[in-house]
């Protein structure tokens, strides 16, 4: 359950969303919960058959429900009929905490070491033992928590949000609505060693990276820059915890990039990609829009727009997922065969 500190009606809560509201009794909301733990001032959602029982015993101030729902199960809550009530939900949830933002004044903790040539836009708020190198801009309404290290000639856009211990290397570009969770570090050197007489030298990446609009990175996740030219995570893409991008991949719009993946450098990415968790890419390749590759599956080659692979290596998920049906049964078949093959030996002696 999670309270906020304003109380509001329910129809202050779905004004403006797409669906229909029907108040059995007036009541002021404070609260999100799920069913089970609801009480008579929270707001939850219900979509799925299978929490039907907890309806029963339901005590919430208002329920958003699909446009299906038996207005008879709950005749005395308030309900707010839509077609996706999660979605929904999820919007109320973001009226709500936008609600709640306090109108920051600009503020520097006194622990914090910042070059003298930083600009610093309006609203900006700096947390304790932050560290920002020379040629730094951040812009207004940014907040940069506790222990981040931000380098040299780094941009940071609007209403960026970076929780602790980030760290930022030099160059590195942030756009408007940023959001890089605890431990991230983004725009370092990528894993590059040329073989020089038996000693491994170092590749030197003085490229950069750009991470676009609207893009959330999970903790502890890296992303390096470019070797010569730019690294790019394009407007919109979330990317989940332990997640590692090598030098120049370029990420599309929306990319979804689930915990553990791994892309080697110069992988390519289109919009509206998904990749599930442990998902490996080696490098040098595309997967194009709109594909999908399901988790543990090791990409080896491009993947046409729209696909659906899985395994290792990927393949299109139906042969895929025969595959695995057929593995099941390989000891059978190896019996069917050895008998048969015993059998045809015996008829020819």
């Amino acid at each position: 359950m999670r309270r906020f500190l304003h109380r509001y009606k329910p129809d202050d809560l779905t004004s403006g969303l797409d669906g229909k509201l029907i108040i059995q009794n007036e009541i002021l909301l404070d609260n999100v919960a799920e069913l089970k733990e609801a009480i008579s001032t929270s707001v939850c959602f219900y979509e799925n058959t299978k929490f039907l029982q907890e309806l029963a015993i339901l005590n919430a101030g208002l329920v958003v429900v699909p446009l299906d729902f038996d207005i008879n199960l709950l005749p005395e809550t308030n309900l707010f009929f839509c077609k996706k009530p999660y979605l929904t939900l999820n919007l109320i949830v973001a009226k709500w905490l936008e609600h709640e933002k306090e109108v920051k004044e600009s503020s520097v903790h006194p622990t914090a070491i910042i070059a003298d040539s930083v600009k610093l836009g309006s609203g900006v708020v700096i947390g304790e033992y932050v560290v920002i190198g020379k040629g730094t801009q951040i812009e207004n309404r940014s907040i940069i928590l506790a222990n981040t290290v931000i380098g040299e000639d780094v941009m940071i856009g609007q209403d960026c949000h970076i929780y602790p211990n980030v760290t930022i290397y030099d160059r590195t570009e942030l756009r408007d609505r940023v959001i890089l969770h605890a431990g991230c570090v983004v725009g370092m050197d990528g894993f590059g060693y040329l073989q020089n007489e038996g000693r491994h030298e170092k590749v030197h990446h003085i490229g950069k990276l750009i991470i676009e609009d609207d893009v959330e990175i999970g903790a502890n996740t890296c992303i390096d820059r470019a070797t010569f030219g730019t690294s790019l995570i394009g407007k919109g893409s979330k990317i989940d915890n332990l997640v590692q991008i090598g030098h120049n991949c370029r990420l599309g719009k929306n990319v979804i990039l689930c915990s553990q993946v791994g892309l080697a450098g110069n992988t390519v990415i289109g919009d509206n990609v998904y990749l599930g968790g442990q998902v490996g890419s080696a490098g040098h390749l595309k997967i194009n829009d709109g594909a999908m590759i399901g988790a543990q599956s090791g990409v080896r080659g491009d993947v046409p727009p729209g696909a659906r692979f899985l395994g290792t290596p990927a393949i299109n998920a139906s042969l895929q997922k025969r595959i695995i049906v057929a593995l099941k049964r390989l000891p059978e078949i190896l019996t069917f065969f050895n008998k048969a093959k015993k059998d045809k030996q015996a008829g020819e002696e």
